[in-house]
């Protein structure tokens, strides 16, 4: 049996970064998950990502009158909205990952039937925890070169 030897460097998380998160694990990430995040990161992942902010929000299950209101009176997201936040990115940064660094590509993929996923978007299925385990299982088995 052949060893797998990846050919490019270990995770570069480039969005957990440009959003200001304290990285994708450990308890730095906890502590700021359960205080919530600015509302503010929510722009640094649409420009990061060119996802519109509607389409943010949709995704993650946040209402968009909830994120005005915060915005204007300064306050976080919820410690809920702030985990589907970390979903997204957990997952972004994934296939991003997984496509090279191309972000307009792994953007294309993940809102495009996937065959490994039935026939739906992996964007469709990280509104769950279970959903965004599915994709990120797919990536790591399509990095791997395991496609059953």
């Amino acid at each position: 049996m052949r060893a797998y030897i990846p050919t490019q460097p270990s995770q570069d998380h480039a969005l957990w970064r440009f959003a200001g998160l304290p990285g994708d694990r450990g308890r730095a990430l906890i502590s700021a998950l359960q205080a919530g995040l600015p509302v503010e990161v929510l722009e640094s992942i649409r420009d990061w990502s060119s996802m519109s902010q509607a389409e943010i929000l949709r995704i993650a299950g946040i209402n968009e009158r909830n994120i005005a209101r915060r915005k204007q009176a300064g306050s976080t997201l919820s410690a809920d909205e702030s985990e589907r936040i970390a979903r997204l990115v957990r997952v972004f940064d994934a296939a991003v990952q997984l496509f090279g660094g191309d972000k307009q590509e792994a953007g294309d993929w993940l809102r495009s039937p996937v065959k490994g996923l039935g026939q739906v978007s992996p964007l469709s299925l990280i509104a769950t925890e279970s959903g965004a385990i599915e994709v990120l299982d797919l990536i790591g088995r399509l990095e791997h070169g395991v496609i059953a």
